[in-house]
């Protein structure tokens, strides 16, 4: 389903909607496991990135930091944080929309998160190997997240629409809360922590 999605994400939500309730399951944790294994490749090369730049971008502490956790420590929770972050959001996802009037479940919340959250982590990928390429790098890089990232995000709110059986003012609303929701957490996340709070506090 993947395929279809990457080459009409509009078409496709249509046949998403008219899947049965196993098909529907099915669809959406492959969708969310197979995106978590992207952001676990995502998260050794952006590391292969960063300790390739200068100290005067990353600073000592951050990569120090980056150095004794160990690639694939980060990797594997990269991977975990992404499922099971997908997993709570979209229960997250589905209560939003209920509130808003939507009808419907849990695996519709999943759904409505787990398309759009493939398409961000295939953009990511494609962004940082093509910024390899001599010259044209962060030229290539901009494309892919652009149109990724946008696909991702349009998705969504078709998804919440069709899904939840609500117009495009709720799918906006509910859509927008939860990933303003999203980002809170993600902050806070980091603040937690010594290196978030030196990357994030001046």
């Amino acid at each position: 389903m993947f395929i279809e999605y990457l080459k009409n994400p509009g078409k496709a939500t249509e046949i998403i909607k008219e899947k049965n309730k196993v098909e529907t399951m099915q669809g959406s944790l492959v969708m969310l496991f197979i995106a978590s294994l992207i952001f676990a490749v995502n998260t050794v090369i952006g590391l292969k990135i960063i300790e390739g730049m200068p100290l005067e971008i990353t600073g000592p502490e951050i990569l120090v930091s980056v150095l004794e956790t160990g690639t694939m420590n980060l990797a594997v929770g990269a991977f975990f944080i992404v499922l099971l972050g997908g997993l709570f959001f979209g229960y997250i996802f589905q209560t939003v929309m209920n509130i808003l009037g939507g009808t419907g479940d849990y695996w519709d919340g999943l759904t409505t998160l787990s398309y759009p959250v493939f398409s961000v982590s295939l953009g990511v990928l494609l962004a940082m190997v093509f910024s390899y390429v001599p010259m044209l790098g962060p030229v290539l890089a901009f494309i892919f997240v652009a149109v990724f990232l946008s696909m991702g995000y349009a998705s969504m709110f078709r998804l919440a629409q069709d899904m939840f059986d609500v117009g495009m003012i709720e799918a906006f609303i509910g859509v927008t809360v939860v990933l303003a929701v999203g980002f809170v957490a993600i902050y806070g996340g980091l603040l937690t922590i010594p290196e978030g709070i030196m990357a994030v506090v001046p």
